[in-house]
């Protein structure tokens, strides 16, 4: 009796494990596929601007890549004079700063403001700030080939 409950407990355990890989697998294969969804039919629509307040050159030109990678129609890209200390996402075009907050949430930036384009250049604008290897680690040192 004793070994047919150790039986049916080791097999129990099993199952559950096997549930459990099952649904984890399941949720990740659906995160990526809304992922790869975004990447192909939301983010083409937004026209980014990507302005570099780092003081570190060709900052912006490798944020550039890695947004186009994902997907977002990068329309220009810039170095300011001027440092600052957070990254920030400028809604450019929406009073619902819909655009930006799109991207803000992409990247993982809190973050947003509103700042009118009247030329309709791009939809929101990413300033990089110095805080820019919360959002894209790495990417000061990466060897991007454009």
């Amino acid at each position: 009796m004793k070994k047919r409950l150790i039986i049916s407990v080791f097999f129990g355990v099993i199952f559950i494990a096997f549930l459990a890989v099952a649904i984890y697998s399941s949720i990740r294969a659906y995160r990526v596929r809304n992922r790869m969804w975004y990447i192909k039919n939301v983010n083409p629509s937004i026209r980014v601007e990507v302005v570099n307040a780092t003081g570190i050159p060709g900052l912006a030109r490798k944020v550039t890549f890695l947004l186009r990678q994902d997907g977002f129609d990068v329309v220009y890209y810039s170095s300011s004079g001027d440092t600052i200390k957070k990254t920030v996402v400028v809604e450019r075009s929406d009073s619902s700063l819909s655009h930006a907050k799109h991207l803000a949430k992409w990247i993982g930036c809190k973050e947003i403001t509103l700042e009118w384009d009247y030329d309709k250049i791009s939809d929101c604008a990413l300033v990089i700030g110095l805080d820019f290897n919360k959002y894209f680690p790495g990417v000061d040192t990466a060897k991007i080939l454009y």
